[in-house]
């Protein structure tokens, strides 16, 4: 059985179960240039003129249209036109009774959990280190002391996930098979002291052991003395969700963290440097 999402922006997202309910509410739609549909077999919402190439008009023939012509001659309609406006009649609504019995025997009892709140781990790439113990043997190996401005950036940098935090909320409902995440908020809570240029924010859906969906967020001029919000308005299906960061740029204190290297700079002391 083929499931949807059906939205035109007039009352919401409604589920349904079937391509018969979907074309009713097609049909319905005032404004057919707003519709989106999601096919749960992909990963995105696609529009109504995308949805037609992949099910075309003339597949509706299936579907009952409630019958509204009047043909008459002399003020009166023939009776095989009335009787024909009957038997379309009665299949509309026998087809509407079979599609409102398969709904309510199908469709999914979705409960109400706890809403999620969690702060994203610590990245792997990014170990704990001694900065005491770091600036000293490059103090030694100078000669020479490092100056405070110095000192603070290379704190800055090696210690980021303990300044810049990122947490992730959305509400949550459950059912026997799996949980759906919605209203999603995502922050980053920047305490570095310096305004942070660009991070892009990674958001993985798990289902059975595996990332099923990833989206990702940019945010742009992250301040240091204001949190950083973004809203995002999808629904996912899965059995958990988790939230990290997939590149961080701060000019400032020349700092570039990338999720997918382990080091940026070369140097294994100050891996996350860069002068970009």
């Amino acid at each position: 059985m083929n499931k949807f999402f059906f939205s035109d922006e007039t009352h919401g997202v409604k589920e349904v179960q079937s391509l018969a309910e979907l074309e009713i509410l097609i049909q319905s739609s005032e404004q057919p240039d707003k519709i989106n549909i999601w096919l749960f077999n992909s990963t995105e919402w696609v529009s109504y003129q995308a949805f037609r190439r992949q099910y075309p008009k003339n597949m509706q023939k299936d579907i009952p249209v409630m019958f509204t012509g009047h043909s008459s001659i002399s003020g009166r309609q023939p009776a095989i036109s009335k009787k024909k406006g009957i038997r379309r009649m009665l299949y509309f609504i026998g087809a509407a009774v079979c599609i409102f019995l398969v709904f309510n025997f199908t469709k999914i009892d979705w409960e109400k959990a706890e809403p999620i709140s969690m702060i994203a781990s610590r990245p792997a790439n990014v170990l704990p280190m001694d900065m005491d113990s770091i600036i000293k043997e490059i103090e030694y190996s100078r000669g020479q002391q490092i100056d405070r401005n110095s000192k603070v950036n290379l704190r800055l940098r090696n210690t980021w996930p303990d300044r810049i935090q990122l947490q992730l909320k959305a509400d949550q409902e459950k059912s026997n098979a799996e949980s759906r995440f919605f209203n999603f908020i995502v922050s980053i809570d920047n305490t570095t002291g310096y305004n942070i240029d660009h991070a892009i924010v990674r958001l993985s859906v798990w289902k059975n052991k595996k990332i099923s969906h990833m989206d990702t967020l940019r945010f742009e001029n992250i301040l240091y003395n204001k949190l950083s919000k973004r809203g995002l308005d999808v629904r996912y299906k899965g059995d958990s969700i988790a939230v990290s960061f997939e590149s961080i740029n701060a000019k400032a204190f020349n700092f570039c963290y990338a999720s997918s290297v382990k080091n940026i700079s070369g140097n294994v002391n100050d891996r996350w440097f860069c002068r970009n």
